[in-house]
């Protein structure tokens, strides 16, 4: 992208009004509404899509153990194609909701939010989207309150403080299985 548009910031168009809904002193915008449902919407398709369509049944299969789905004929590089075009679609609906909370785009807004996702998918159990999506509301309440006692500009050392608690005292994450090894 940034051949095409060069390392310029681009504004993002308003969608949604800047309008704000008061519940007694909190104070939530349209977009954070949006942002909020819309997360909640694909976590629920996402994990319809895992546990009841045959494709997310071939997915789980793959990820359980390569050499066995291939030996019941199923096709593994495709299935890893489909798998990175899903991740692919979901991360730009997730740009897109950083554009309109944010109204401007540049070539570098997703390194930092992709760190913080792998960190969400890690705290909550690598492999599970539930526990991915409470990772993540965790780790932004984290946040928020981590600037409450300290400086804003340490919110990001709060959260990879949290990822190497987590890896040192919790690998599996807050809602991840404990997977026997094969020999």
């Amino acid at each position: 992208m940034m051949l095409i548009i060069k390392a310029r910031m681009q504004v993002y168009p308003d969608i949604i009004p800047e309008e704000f809904i008061e519940i007694g002193n909190v104070s939530i915008s349209y977009f954070q509404i949006f942002i909020i449902l819309g997360s909640i919407f694909l976590m629920v398709a996402l994990a319809l899509f895992i546990r009841k369509s045959k494709t997310g049944k071939v997915m789980r299969a793959v990820a359980e153990d390569k050499e066995a789905a291939a030996l019941m004929g199923v096709d593994v590089n495709r299935v890893i194609m489909i798998t990175f075009v899903i991740g692919s679609v979901l991360a730009a609906a997730a740009g897109v909701m950083v554009g309109i909370y944010y109204t401007q785009i540049n070539h570098m807004m997703g390194f930092i939010p992709g760190i913080k996702a792998f960190t969400a998918a890690v705290l909550g159990g690598i492999g599970n989207v539930a526990g991915a999506m409470l990772g993540g509301y965790f780790l932004g309440l984290a946040e928020a309150l981590g600037v409450l006692i300290m400086p804003s500009e340490y919110k990001d050392v709060i959260a990879f403080g949290l990822l190497v608690l987590i890896l040192i005292f919790r690998p599996r994450g807050i809602l991840g299985e404990v997977v026997s090894e094969r020999a």
